[in-house]
């Protein structure tokens, strides 16, 4: 479609085309900028908008190397007409192709990253013949190098040898001549070797004069002996420019046949060229891609106007078209309307370029049917004011063209004219734009206004922020409340005499009186409002933070406990295999006894001693098999397992209530009943498959401390598994700080690492940066 030439212009677009088109490195793709029109095609503006977001990141990770690529396009339209290119423009050529082998290289192995700039780069012809053979003939400086053909280094070389003979003669000549010349030295006169000679002396120098002197005393002479050499190199000359030229043909003829390529190259180079300062754009300005939408829906949060200075600008919230299809704003002159509109306007004109949008992250901007701008300038952004009649035809012309999704944006409706007829007129205007579902943002000082506004279902009232307190404007817009302009306020502050001020209240209607201490009462319950939300979000903040101090404190505690309880379980395991080994020495030697004796008294009153330390240890040791509820059938000389002591054994006796009598091999002993469980009744449920543990206790902690990387990580390695093994839930590794590199091989493994849920640098107290907490899996 045709945008509006008067909207675009008031709205400074070109500024932003201007920010965009200098971020470019290449004349092309700075053209490319310039000319860009925004679109109403959804799908185009989509992957214009996509394609940017691939330049944000692409700066971001993957930095692009630079376009180095000159104004080749007329140099490729002379090649096309047969013309014969010069070195410079073959230069501009291989530049050109260089640059584009460069970004092919960089994009095409990223292209499922950046997808859409990897399309650009599937249209770069990278013509390497072309290139090595330009690069070949041309130096950087722009001489033809020997190098291009071999006729051209053997004229070169028989130029050099004969420029070698003439200086050498000349070198003889001065010296013979000495007395007849002006100066011992020669010169070049039209591309010939000459003595200055005085002219009195001219009879002893034989030869041609090209030259003298402006005085006459001196005489530029081709000796004689030289002039045959002269004519000769004169001709070696003529054949190396025949040559020279002959190579810059044969070169643009070379470029004559790859020009389509070419033109296409120079297209995909201008695209990525403008599409990647689009994306230095949005990083300069702090941008985001906004959300787009064809139901006529804005809503901007956190917009800023990018002319006005980072420091400097106010960000506003707007929204349009869902719950209301106009909004009027009215508030103080200098206040921020005119700017506010302004905004809208230009954001939403950058978001149909494909550019992103000064704005906090989540903003919608609708694809408008079309933008009409009428802003008269009072802040001096630009313009001076324009007059009443000079809006009307600017609005007429709107109404006629504006409908449905169009947007609008009027500012100081129906000033310049009397007040009466200038808000009848806004009130129609309004209207009208409204019945046709156009989205229309006003400005205005109208009382009326305001009250339309309040009673009308599709359009609300919104304000700039005012501190009647200081009597400054905060810039800030609310939406759902009427401003007030406060003229007789601002008046005061600017030294209007308080008699005058005064009057002027007096003179105000006991309504607009009403109206506008109504609209202050409003504005002090909206900031006693906000005060409270304030405080109330303050609250809310310092509670979540107190709860995340208490869960991070709880999990802390919760780490503590486990590794506690494995620390015990590890000590419980380690003390009841010292006396499981106790305890089968000691049966091995009453096995060997042939009689009982005070000796095997002695050794079964160990033996029961070492048993009642087994049961109280394996207090807290976790059971190896379930337990069951079901009474057991003792039967004498059934097979059993005494748990303490992990021996078969037979029962000698029925149980008399606590305790049995249990043979281990020809020992006969008291057990606890608790402490023996049957081997040959089937247990009621399905026995757990255990894991198998390490054959030695396995430490809750592992000192890498003084390794190199390629000694811990075998150490690590083992540890992990032992520790998965035991059944561990949480080890800790200690590698110490030092430079950080085997704290970085540990977290990379615990990275890798399967069964690892979560690794941590435990606080300060407890080893800092120094160690690392693991936790595994939950198995």
């Amino acid at each position: 479609m045709e945008w509006d030439a008067h909207t675009l212009k008031v709205l400074e677009l070109d500024y932003v085309r201007q920010e965009w088109a200098r971020r470019a490195e290449t004349p092309f793709g700075r053209e490319c900028a310039l000319q860009r029109t925004p679109s109403c095609d959804e799908a185009l503006v989509t992957l214009r908008l996509q394609e940017t977001d691939d330049a944000v990141r692409l700066l971001q990770r993957e930095p692009p190397p630079p376009l180095r690529a000159p104004e080749t396009r007329p140099a490729v339209q002379k090649a096309e007409k047969g013309g014969i290119l010069s070195p410079e423009e073959l230069l501009g050529v291989q530049k050109l192709l260089h640059a584009a082998r460069l970004y092919k290289s960089h994009l095409l192995p990223r292209a499922e990253r950046y997808p859409r700039l990897a399309v650009h780069a599937e249209r770069l012809h990278t013509l390497s013949q072309l290139e090595k053979q330009i690069a070949q003939c041309i130096a950087p400086s722009g001489e033809v190098l020997d190098s291009a053909s071999e006729r051209l280094a053997q004229l070169r070389r028989d130029q050099q040898r004969l420029h070698k003979r003439i200086t050498e003669e000349l070198h003889r000549l001065i010296h013979s001549l000495r007395d007849a010349l002006q100066e011992p030295h020669y010169t070049i006169r039209s591309g010939r070797y000459c003595l200055p000679v005085r002219s009195d002396s001219r009879g002893r120098v034989k030869g041609i004069v090209h030259d003298a002197s402006a005085s006459g005393a001196t005489l530029f002479i081709e000796p004689e002996p030289l002039v045959e050499l002269g004519n000769r190199l004169r001709e070696l000359q003529s054949a190396e420019q025949e040559e020279i030229e002959a190579i810059l043909y044969g070169l643009s003829r070379a470029v004559e046949a790859e020009a389509a390529k070419l033109r296409e190259t120079i297209d995909a180079l201008a695209q990525l060229d403008a599409i990647i300062a689009a994306g230095r754009l949005a990083l300069d300005w702090d941008c985001t891609m906004p959300q787009l939408n064809t139901q006529g829906e804005w809503k901007l949060r956190g917009a800023r106007h990018p002319i006005i200075a980072r420091a400097v600008v106010k960000p506003i919230d707007i929204e349009l078209g869902r719950d209301w299809l106009g909004v009027l704003i009215t508030g103080p002159n200098t206040g921020g309307k005119t700017v506010s509109l302004k905004t809208l306007g230009l954001l939403t004109l950058m978001s149909l370029l494909g550019l992103h949008i000064p704005a906090k992250d989540g903003s919608r901007v609708a694809i408008p049917n079309g933008i009409f701008a009428d802003i008269g300038d009072e802040q001096s952004l630009q313009q001076s004011l324009s007059t009443f009649s000079g809006h009307m035809r600017h609005i007429i012309r709107y109404l006629q063209q504006a409908g449905r999704f169009s947007l609008v944006l009027l500012d100081e409706l129906g000033a310049g004219t009397d007040p009466t007829e200038g808000a009848a007129l806004a009130r129609a205007i309004l209207q009208t734009l409204l019945e046709r579902e156009a989205r229309v943002v006003a400005t205005t000082h109208y009382g009326e206004l305001k009250a339309f506004a309040y009673h009308h279902p599709r359009l609300i009232n919104a304000a700039m922020e005012f501190d009647l307190e200081t009597l400054q404007p905060t810039y800030r817009l609310l939406m759902g409340v009427p401003g007030a302009s406060h003229a007789i306020e601002i008046a005061r502050r600017l030294g209007l005499p308080e008699r005058v001020a005064q009057r002027a209240s007096e003179s105000l209607g006991a309504q607009e009186v009403r109206f506008s201490e109504m609209i202050q009462d409003l504005d002090r319950a909206r900031r006693a409002a906000e005060q409270a939300e304030t405080e109330w979000r303050a609250k809310l903040a310092e509670l979540a933070q107190r709860e995340a101090r208490l869960n991070e404190e709880r999990a802390t505690l919760e780490a503590e406990k486990r590794m506690l309880r494995q620390r015990m379980q590890q000590e419980a395991e380690a003390y009841l295999e010292r006396v499981r080994a106790e305890a089968e020495q000691i049966l091995r030697q009453l096995r060997q006894a042939s009689r009982e004796s005070k000796h095997t008294a002695q050794l079964r009153e160990q033996l029961t001693t070492l048993i009642d330390q087994a049961r109280a240890t394996q207090r807290v040791e976790p059971a190896d098999t379930p337990t069951s509820s079901a009474p057991v059938a003792w039967q004498v000389g059934m097979r059993v397992r005494v748990r303490s002591l992990n021996q078969i054994g037979t029962l000698a006796e029925l149980p008399d209530g606590t305790h049995a009598q249990v043979y281990l091999g020809k020992v006969r002993m008291p057990v606890a009943v608790s402490d023996i469980e049957p081997l040959e009744t089937p247990a009621p449920t399905p026995a757990r498959v255990k894991r198998p543990r390490p054959a030695q206790p396995v430490p809750l902690e592992l000192d890498l401390h003084g390794l190199r990387v390629e000694e811990a990580q075998p150490l690590l390695e083992k540890y992990l598994d032992d520790a998965i093994l035991a059944g561990y839930d949480t080890v800790r590794i200690l590698h110490g700080k030092g430079t950080g590199a085997l704290r970085q091989m540990v977290w990379d493994y615990l990275k890798r690492h399967p069964q690892v849920r979560d690794r941590y640098h435990p606080p300060n107290t407890e080893g800092g940066e120094g160690a690392t907490v693991v936790v595994f899996k939950k198995r």
